[in-house]
């Protein structure tokens, strides 16, 4: 039987986790901008224009390369967080908490 250490199963645990997280966001943010396209932009003409990366932090590890959709006028903005926020509540939470 083949042991893995502590510090490195907690690597591969965590790297598993972000990636999965970042996976969901993306996911989320392809939906939220295809909605936001077909229904709430209707009678303008606005398409997709790729997307940018950026890192945002979360309580269970940075993800260093979010690929975030956005719409060729620019109108477009995700719910999921403001345009320049990089990390997550928890954070700001935790503090107050203090």
């Amino acid at each position: 039987m083949t042991t893995i250490p502590e510090n490195a199963f907690n690597d591969l645990l965590e790297n598993a986790v972000t990636k999965l997280l970042q996976e969901k966001l993306e996911l989320l943010l392809r939906e939220e901008i295809k909605n936001y396209i077909q229904h709430e932009h209707q009678g303008q003409r606005t398409m997709r224009n790729g997307n940018y990366t950026r890192s945002f932090q979360t309580r269970y590890g940075t993800i260093n390369e979010l690929q975030v959709p956005r719409d060729r006028k620019g109108y477009f903005q995700t719910r999921l967080f403001q345009p320049y926020q990089r990390r997550e509540g928890w954070l700001e939470e935790a503090i107050i908490h203090m």
